[in-house]
């Protein structure tokens, strides 16, 4: 599925959970491989919210610059009265044989879904008096999606983050989700041969946390691949659970930063070859795992997140900086979709 490359040594640094201009990320595909190769990193994936459009670019970048980049996205699902994101691995978006079409046209509906959503939601802030004039830059000739025009109301300052312009557009009678149904998902990724991951399982959030009780019910309908396990914000007491359960349930790990800008909300991370190395091999790529000692320990983590500090009180501040991922801002209909 991805590119041959050398045999990974296991402290080689991958990061598969990365984000583009594709969907709600500002890293291009250059500036992307460019940060990567820079820093070492021999494996990465490219998984834009509900778009493939940056992921063969990034792959032929990645080879000129020797860093092996795997096509990936991630995917806004529904299940029970929830969402999902669920990370697919190792389908080009360029491919067109039957096993891939199934897939590839869920991928065309929800962008198609997603465009006729923002040009509505544009038209229902016009027409609320709500003129949008950053909205042409703030697309800059991509197709239209609800976060472009999210964006534009910040921008024009109609609304101060993602969460209240999202509830202004959902209090105009818009929306801005195109979830899919996870179970079709998985049946046609897995149609095509490709891995799924349970995303950031172990983040609270709009999309919300998800326990061992979950997977008892999700697996029989959506058999996931694996699980997240290494990720940005998770601590180390998170990503050793996560760990547990996957190697109790036969499920790949997979590691990643969720990066979807320089900083925003982190750089890539430096996660070792060897936390996802049935991952890596499923997908292409001979890991070389030292088995002379612990595979992981908490101590190896790069920059282990810490747990959240308590709930301010009363009398302390409230403000805080709107997220960068606009996938997990909260408002009654749910997340926002890009």
């Amino acid at each position: 599925m991805a590119d041959p490359h050398e045999s990974l040594h296991g402290t080689d640094r991958v990061d598969l959970h990365l984000h583009t201009l594709a969907s709600d990320g500002f890293w291009t595909p250059d500036t992307l491989t460019t940060y990567l190769a820079e820093h070492d990193f021999a494996v990465a994936a490219v998984c834009d919210h509900d778009s493939q459009k940056s992921v063969v670019e990034a792959i032929d970048l990645g080879r000129q610059r020797g860093v092996t980049v795997i096509p990936g996205v991630e995917v806004t699902c529904k299940w029970e009265e929830r969402q999902l994101h669920i990370l697919v691995y190792g389908i080009r978006p360029d491919r067109d044989d039957a096993a891939a079409r199934p897939f590839l046209a869920l991928m065309r509906d929800i962008d198609d879904q997603l465009n006729i959503n923002a040009i509505d939601a544009r038209e229902r802030f016009i027409a609320s008096g709500r003129d949008l004039p950053s909205l042409e830059e703030i697309r800059n000739g991509r197709v239209l999606w609800p976060f472009h025009v999210l964006s534009a109301v910040i921008q024009d300052k109609h609304a101060p983050n993602l969460k209240e312009a999202a509830e202004m557009l959902v209090s105009l009678g818009g929306t801005f989700t195109a979830d899919l149904p996870v179970e079709a998902v998985v049946a046609a990724a897995h149609e095509a041969g490709g891995v799924c991951v349970v995303a950031h399982p172990g983040r609270d959030d709009a999309v919300g946390v998800v326990t061992d009780a979950d997977l008892d019910r999700l697996l029989p309908i959506a058999p996931m691949d694996g699980l997240e396990a290494h990720y940005r914000s998770h601590t180390a007491e998170q990503t050793a659970l996560y760990r547990e359960i996957a190697e109790r349930r036969g499920l790949l790990i997979s590691c990643g930063s969720d990066s979807h800008a320089p900083g925003k909300p982190v750089d890539p991370k430096p996660w070792r070859a060897a936390w996802c190395a049935a991952l890596l091999e499923r997908l292409g790529l001979i890991v070389d795992v030292d088995t002379n000692g612990p595979v992981w320990t908490s101590s190896m983590e790069p920059l282990p997140a810490q747990p959240p500090a308590p709930a301010p009180g009363p009398d302390e501040s409230q403000t805080a900086e709107p997220q960068q991922d606009v996938h997990h801002e909260r408002t009654e209909e749910g997340a926002v979709s890009a």
